[in-house]
């Protein structure tokens, strides 16, 4: 899976996106996949602090692999199934681009900018046509961020799927 291109990651972004990483723990919304198992949900936390200071998405994804942090098989309507072999991949991708786009809300917002923009930030093979769609166009910051805020572990309203490849910068 290809790497995202985050545009406004700087030191001020990193801020903001530990900010908000912070604020999910301290209010017991910081989202745990059901497929990590007890030690990745003991990891996880410390793995996204991690990668936000010193690292991107591939960083997480390396630190979450690195050791037995999944379960074989998750419950999916009912059944068992084999956990994905991108399972690490998806998630570290979905969760760092998730605090990025909240922080580049923050960052527009302390400009006085109303909007955001999207843009392609990872490359795919695939494309959905309801992603490509979007690209260029403006969404409320201010809308965008308690979207994303109110909707930990399901997908936003205002937003495509988070793993559509998609995210946005100032």
């Amino acid at each position: 899976m290809a790497n995202f291109t985050f545009l406004n990651l700087d030191e001020e972004t990193r801020k903001l996106m530990l900010d908000e990483i912070n604020s999910d723990i301290s209010n017991g919304k910081l989202y745990l996949s059901n497929r990590l198992n007890q030690n990745g949900k003991d990891n996880y936390q410390n793995y996204l602090l991690e990668s936000v200071e010193n690292g991107d998405e591939e960083t997480f994804t390396n630190l979450l692999i690195q050791s037995s942090n999944f379960n074989d098989t998750e419950i999916v309507q009912g059944k068992s199934k084999k956990v994905p072999s991108n399972a690490a991949s998806l998630l570290c991708q979905s969760e760092f681009n998730r605090y990025y786009i909240r922080a580049i809300c923050l960052r527009a917002m302390n400009q006085n900018q109303d909007e955001v923009k999207i843009y392609r930030g990872r490359e795919s093979s695939w494309t959905r046509p309801e992603s490509e769609v979007l690209i260029g166009t403006s969404l409320n910051a201010t809308d965008l961020l308690e979207d994303l805020r109110n909707s930990i572990g399901i997908s936003p309203q205002l937003f495509p799927e988070i793993n559509s490849g998609l995210t946005i910068k100032i």
